[in-house]
């Protein structure tokens, strides 16, 4: 039997090349906002991207900006707030938030990756829409001061175990242990 090959672990990305690029998206085109609307939310709230494709509009409160959900992966549920800009470009008269118009349904994971692999062809690094929640976790880290639990808990992490792998937290802190070893 031989052995199949692991896929390869997706990266993180550089969000400010991605935000830039997001910027620059027509939002007139039902794509290009489809593509537009899932990664600020996936940015603004770190949630799956299951979540982010399934989610209905109806579980949103636009008053408070905040969507009720139930994640599919932990059943957890969470309370994950929306940028305001983000909910005014939201199609309340759709079911979900994520939906193609042209096949009357939710917007494929297959769709958000390969727009994802055109951003980034020339990075040379394997991207996936998980990327992002990976980036956005790490930005949460950094920007609390290496809080390993603030963290956790923005993405849903029972175990900090999960987090430190996550966040490849491990091999930053061995890196600088090298760098201590130069001279």
């Amino acid at each position: 039997m031989t052995k199949q090959p692991k896929p390869k672990k997706s990266e993180r990305i550089d969000l400010l090349k991605f935000r830039n690029h997001l910027d620059n998206l027509d939002l007139s085109n039902d794509d290009d906002l489809n593509f537009w609307l899932y990664c600020n939310i996936a940015m603004g709230t770190g949630l799956r991207s299951i979540d982010i494709l399934k989610m209905k509009v109806d579980s949103i409160n636009f008053t408070d900006r905040v969507a009720h959900i139930t994640e599919q992966k932990t059943k957890r549920k969470v309370d994950a707030r929306i940028h305001s800009q983000v909910l005014e470009k939201i199609d309340q008269d759709r079911e979900y938030v994520i939906w193609n118009k042209k096949y009357s349904t939710n917007v494929s994971l297959m769709t958000i990756n390969r727009r994802l692999k055109k951003i980034f062809k020339d990075d040379d690094i394997a991207v996936s829409s998980h990327s992002i929640r990976k980036a956005v976790g790490r930005t949460i880290y950094e920007q609390t001061k290496n809080d390993l639990v603030s963290a956790m808990q923005f993405l849903g992490h029972k175990n900090p175990t999960t987090t430190i792998t996550y966040l490849e937290i491990d091999k930053d802190k061995l890196d600088k242990l090298y760098t201590l070893l130069e001279w």
